[in-house]
């Protein structure tokens, strides 16, 4: 628990300083167009401790991350982001089924370091104007590839029987502390002004194994554990994404000062 506090305490730092570096630290902010922000949210778990695959919104726990988005092109960025969060279940919260009679229970903290491209569907559209900017309320999408480095504690009911003796025994040594995973989701976002931008997203995180939780055996190794995670997102433009020369390039600059030229 303390390790999860302190690696939150990390990312809200690493969220607040990232603007003053990455201002300092872009030798040319016109070829590199840039965004930074955090995301104030919700984690979540599908697994072996939830009724049918389900998530439980009951189980939800705080998320913080960090991110920086550099685009490419009008329409499509890279995010690179540091998200720490906590999953947890409890067989005892699913009434009406078998799964309070096994009593399993857990809590996992979860540190994400994650690369995606993202493609804004009217981001385009911000810089159309003749002034330069209009705010604009637009849909984004997203996918990318990411490890998650947890530290999962389980509770094995211990009255269970013989019968679970040696599945609990296999699932206590195949404790994992680093999962991949290949985030996917969307969002929204919406201008604020020129350089600020409020939005909310949500994405779905497949693990690719069965000990997010830490019970597989035990449980139903049939399938594999995802998570989520969403919030709420507030990101600054940089002065490079301020610049249009980036979002509208003269097709051909050196015909127009001849024009210039000409007209003079």
């Amino acid at each position: 628990m303390k390790q999860y506090y302190l690696s939150s305490l990390f990312v809200l730092l690493l969220a607040a300083s990232i603007p003053l570096c990455a201002q300092t630290t872009l030798a040319n902010p016109y070829k590199f167009p840039a965004e930074v922000g955090i995301l104030v949210g919700a984690s979540n778990y599908a697994g072996d401790i939830v009724k049918n695959g389900d998530y439980d919104l009951g189980a939800s726990c705080f998320n913080l991350g960090a991110f920086y988005r550099l685009y490419s092109s009008n329409n499509l960025s890279w995010r690179f982001s540091l998200n720490q969060g906590k999953l947890k279940g409890n067989d005892l919260d699913w009434e009406g089924t078998d799964r309070i009679g096994r009593g399993f229970s857990f809590t996992t903290s979860l540190t994400e370091l994650a690369a995606r491209t993202e493609f804004d569907f009217m981001n385009h559209k911000r810089w159309s104007v003749a002034d330069g900017f209009q705010k604009k309320f637009s849909l984004y999408l997203y996918a990318g590839a990411g490890l998650s480095l947890i530290k999962t504690n389980t509770f094995f009911n211990p009255n269970l029987g013989t019968r679970y003796d040696a599945l609990i025994a296999e699932d206590k040594q195949n404790q994992r502390s680093v999962v991949f995973t290949i985030p996917f989701g969307g969002g929204v976002k919406i201008d604020l002004n020129e350089r600020w931008t409020i939005g909310g997203e949500l994405g779905l995180n497949p693990v690719f194994n069965d000990y997010l939780d830490g019970i597989s055996m035990s449980a139903n190794p049939n399938y594999n554990d995802w998570y989520s995670v969403g919030g709420v997102t507030i990101s600054y433009r940089l002065q490079s994404v301020l610049d249009r020369r980036f979002f509208i390039k003269d097709k051909n600059p050196v015909s127009e000062g001849a024009a210039a030229t000409t007209e003079k």
